[in-house]
C-alpha cells in the first residue's frame, strides 16, 4: 500500500482549493489535502506538523508566493514547494526557479491538474529518497568506513573522504576511474565475478570478499569489500555500490595468533588449556608433545579432565597440591608419576598456571607436562652412586683410620722412649700425620659433592667471619664489602670459605689482606698476594694439585665440589691487586641476610 502523501495548498480562492483537492485525491493514490487561504496560517500550520508538499498561488493579499516560500525557507523547511498561480509571465517563473522552488505551473483546466498532481507525486518521492539517502549518508559517515560508487561501465562516480584516504589518491583523481587504479587484475576479476553473483537470482544481494587495495604509495592495504548493486528496475543495471573495511590490523593479529599456537603446538613440552567454567575443567587444547609423550591422540584427550593420565603408583600428595592450587587460583608445580597410553611409566614435571581476563577471573588453565623419566633415572643412579661413595667413606674412616691411629700412638711411643731424638721416628711420624690428613680431606671431598637439597638464606658476611674465625691465619687481615645473602646449605658455605682463606694464607704468605664481596650473580674471595700463574690455572681445581709443601691439595678441589653441589660456577682470576681472585658465579641471591 503506498504511503500517504500531505499537501498543504495555499490560496485565497476557496473554489480553486476545492478543485485542486478533488484533482489530487483522484490522480494520487493515497492523498490527505489540507486548504489555506493566508500564508500567515499556513506558516502556523507548518510550525504545528509537518507536511510532504506544499503548493502555493502566488498573487495572494497580504504575502505573495515567492515571499511565503522565503519565509518557509528561513525556517530551515526542505519540504518540495510548488508554485501554482494563475498570473504567469516569464519574470515571476525566473524569480521562482531562481529562488530554488521545486515547480512552477500556471493554473489550467484538467490537463494541467493532473501535470500539478504528477509534479507533487514527483517531487514527494525525489524528498523522500533524498531523506533516506541522507539518513544513509549521515550512517555511513559516523561509520567512517570507505564509500564508493562504481556505474554500469565500470567507472567510479562515488567516492567518500575515507574511501580517497585509504588509497592515498584525491577524490577527484579516483572518480572518472576505474578499479584496476587501487586493485590488481585478478582483485578486478574477482570483484566482477562477485558482481555477477549479486545480480544473479539465484544469490544474495551482497557479497563479502576479501581484496588488497593497492595505495598510491605504499604496500597494499588487506580489505573487507561489502559490495551490492544499485536499485533499479526491469533490466537496467546502474551500477554498483560497495563498502571497505580496513582488516591490516586482523591480519596482523590473526598472524600473531597463528604464530603463537605454532610455537604451542611445536613447542618441546607438552602444553595443556582447560575451560574451569565447563564441567570438571576439561582439556580444550593439547600440543603435539603432549599427544607425543603420552601417546594419546588429541580427540582422544580433549573434553575429558587430564587425570587419565594418573594410575595405582601415582603420589596422591601431588595430586592434592594441584588441586588446592587450583581452587585456590594459583600456580604449582610438581613431579608425579604418571601412565602413557600403552600402560608404561613415565615421571611427569607439571606446572600449571591460572589465565585471567582483564576482571581478574580465572578464564582457563595452562599446563606444562614434561618427561622427566630420564632425569629421574640419573637422579636415582646418582643416589644409589652417593650410597656407595658414602659406604666406601665409611670403611675408609673405620678400617684404615683405626690402623693409622694404632701407627701413630706406637710411633710416638717409640719417639718418647728415645726423648724424641730419633730422626726416622719424626719422618715417620709426619708421613703418618699427612696420611690421616688426606684421609680427612678425601673423606670431605666425597661428602661434599652431593647436592644440596634444601637451601636457605645464609648471610655471606656472617659466614665468612666464622670461617676467618676457625683458620690459623696468623697476622693476616680480612675485610668484608658484602651484606647480602645467599641461598646455600650453612654448613657447606662455611667449608667453602674455609678452604679458600686457607688457600690464600698458605700460598700468599702471612701478612696479607683478604677480601670478601659482592658479584652481580655471587661473589668473590681474593687476597693482594702474588697471585695464581696461568699454567697451574686450568687444573687448580683438580684433587692433590698444590704448589706448597706439605699440602694436601684437596682444598680447592672441595671448594669446586661444593660449588658445583649447589649448581653454581667458580673460577679463579687476577685480583686488581694482583694476586688471586676466585669467583663463584650462578648463585641465587636475597636481598636480606638471613
Amino acid at each position: 500500500m503506498p504511503e500517504q502523501i500531505d499537501v498543504l495548498h495555499v490560496d485565497d480562492d476557496p473554489s480553486v482549493l476545492d478543485l485542486t483537492a478533488a484533482y489530487l485525491d483522484r490522480e494520487l493514490s493515497a492523498v490527505a489535502v489540507t486548504s489555506v487561504t493566508d500564508p500567515t496560517d499556513a506558516l502556523d500550520r507548518l510550525s504545528e506538523r509537518s507536511f510532504d508538499c506544499v503548493v502555493s498561488d502566488y498573487d495572494m493579499p497580504g504575502m505573495d508566493g515567492l515571499a511565503f516560500f522565503d519565509a518557509l525557507r528561513k525556517r530551515d523547511r526542505r519540504v518540495p514547494f510548488v508554485l501554482y498561480t494563475g498570473k504567469g509571465s516569464e519574470e515571476i517563473a525566473s524569480q521562482a526557479l531562481n529562488a530554488g522552488v521545486t515547480g512552477y505551473f500556471q493554473k489550467g483546466g484538467p490537463e494541467q491538474l493532473r501535470r500539478l498532481a504528477n509534479r507533487v507525486d514527483q517531487a514527494v518521492e525525489e524528498h523522500r529518497t533524498r531523506e533516506v539517502a541522507d539518513r544513509y549518508s549521515t550512517v555511513i559517515d559516523a561509520l567512517a568506513y570507505p564509500v564508493y560508487v562504481v556505474d554500469d561501465s565500470g567507472v567510479f562516480t562515488f567516492v567518500n573522504e575515507p574511501f580517497a584516504a585509504l588509497t592515498g589518491y584525491d577524490r577527484e583523481e579516483i572518480i572518472g576511474s576505474t578499479p584496476d587504479l587501487i586493485k590488481g587484475p585478478d582483485a578486478v576479476a574477482e570483484a566482477e565475478n562477485r558482481l555477477g553473483n549479486v545480480l544473479s537470482s539465484t544469490s544474495p544481494n551482497v557479497e563479502h570478499f576479501g581484496v588488497d587495495i593497492v595505495p598510491k604509495d605504499g604496500e597494499p592495504i588487506p580489505c573487507r569489500d561489502h559490495m551490492a548493486a544499485l536499485p533499479y528496475e526491469g533490466e537496467c543495471f546502474e551500477g554498483s555500490v560497495g563498502i571497505l573495511r580496513d582488516v591490516s590490523d586482523e591480519h596482523e593479529r590473526r598472524e600473531e595468533l597463528e604464530t603463537k599456537t605454532r610455537a604451542l603446538d611445536e613447542a618441546p613440552v607438552g602444553i595443556t588449556i582447560t575451560d574451569p567454567d565447563r564441567s570438571d575443567n576439561p582439556m580444550v587444547y593439547v600440543n603435539d608433545r603432549f599427544v607425543e609423550m603420552t601417546g594419546y591422540g588429541r580427540e582422544e584427550a580433549v573434553g575429558v579432565n587430564c587425570r587419565f593420565l594418573q594410575g595405582d603408583d601415582t603420589d596422591e600428595a601431588s595430586i592434592e597440591r594441584l588441586r588446592r592450587a587450583i581452587n585456590a587460583g594459583e600456580p604449582e608445580s610438581v613431579e608425579m608419576l604418571n601412565y602413557r597410553k600403552d600402560g608404561t611409566e613415565f615421571w611427569n614435571r607439571v606446572s600449571i598456571a591460572p589465565i585471567r581476563d582483564d576482571d581478574g577471573q580465572v578464564t582457563e588453565w595452562v599446563g606444562f607436562q614434561e618427561d622427566i623419566t630420564a632425569f629421574k633415572e640419573r637422579e636415582a643412579a646418582l643416589k644409589r652412586q652417593n650410597e656407595r661413595l658414602d659406604s666406601f667413606a665409611g670403611i675408609v674412616s673405620h678400617d684404615l683410620r683405626n690402623p693409622l691411629n694404632v701407627a701413630q700412638g706406637r710411633v710416638d711411643l717409640a719417639a718418647k722412649a728415645r726423648d724424641g731424638d730419633d730422626e726416622h721416628l719424626s719422618t715417620a711420624a709426619d708421613a703418618l700425620d699427612r696420611i690421616e690428613t688426606i684421609v680427612d680431606h678425601t673423606l670431605t671431598l666425597a661428602r661434599e659433592g652431593e647436592s644440596v637439597g634444601d637451601p636457605e638464606a645464609v648471610s655471606l658476611a656472617a659466614v665468612a667471619a666464622d670461617s676467618w674465625d676457625t683458620v690459623d691465619t696468623d697476622v693476616a687481615a680480612m675485610e668484608i664489602e658484602t651484606d647480602g645473602a645467599v641461598r646455600a646449605d650453612p654448613d657447606r658455605l662455611r667449608n667453602l670459605f674455609e678452604n679458600l682463606i686457607r688457600n690464600a694464607v698458605e700460598h700468599a704468605g702471612d701478612n696479607i689482606t683478604v677480601r670478601v664481596g659482592d658479584l652481580p650473580d655471587g661473589f668473590y674471595v681474593e687476597d693482594d698476594g702474588p697471585g695464581i700463574p696461568e699454567a697451574i690455572r686450568d687444573d687448580l681445581f683438580e684433587p692433590g694439585e698444590s704448589g706448597v709443601d706439605g699440602n694436601t691439595g684437596f682444598g680447592l678441589a672441595i671448594v669446586h665440589e661444593i660449588a658445583t653441589a649447589h649448581g653454581w660456577d667458580v673460577s679463579v682470576t687476577d685480583a686488581e691487586t694482583g694476586g688471586a681472585r676466585f669467583e663463584i658465579r650462578g648463585v641465587t641471591r636475597r636481598v636480606e641476610a638471613a
